[in-house]
């Protein structure tokens, strides 16, 4: 028997997998937050060497709202599975929905501040979003024995 093996050894002895999150949503929440963060500031860093500084606060804007909302949109999903599992999913649905309203009305009613670059910022937001999805994906993806498993 290998190294490999000896973690399923035991009767009733769950082997655990690498990189698996045992914190259920928090763990997706904080995996997404906290990429989604270190990805925000290297884009950031990079706006402001490549454009100035106007280029990386506008990029950490449009970035930080994705953060921001996307972070609210997470919580409620995890509160509602700690507290009510039968709602889970309605208010995961209806945060969703509510967090892309949201959006369409920061970009439609709300000016941008004079500083604002349009390129820095939908980058900052893009990415915010594309860092956003695939970390939360390949989190759950670990995820789901502990979340609906025995």
């Amino acid at each position: 028997m290998g190294a490999r093996d000896a973690g399923s050894v035991g009767a009733g002895r769950r082997r655990r997998r690498r990189w698996e999150n045992r914190a259920g949503w928090w763990g997706i929440l904080r995996w997404s937050a906290g990429a989604t963060a270190v990805a925000l500031l290297l884009v950031t860093a990079a706006a402001g060497l490549l454009h100035g500084s106007a280029a990386a606060l506008s990029a950490l804007l449009g970035g930080g709202v994705v953060l921001v909302l996307s972070a609210l949109t997470g919580a409620t999903t995890a509160l509602a599975w700690d507290h009510a599992r039968e709602l889970a999913l309605p208010l995961a649905m209806g945060a969703l929905v509510a967090k892309l309203a949201l959006y369409a009305v920061l970009l439609a009613a709300v000016p941008p501040p004079s500083w604002a670059q349009v390129l820095p910022t939908a980058a900052g937001a893009l990415v915010a979003v594309a860092v956003w999805q695939v970390v939360e994906v390949l989190v759950f993806a670990r995820t789901r024995r502990a979340v609906y498993g025995p």
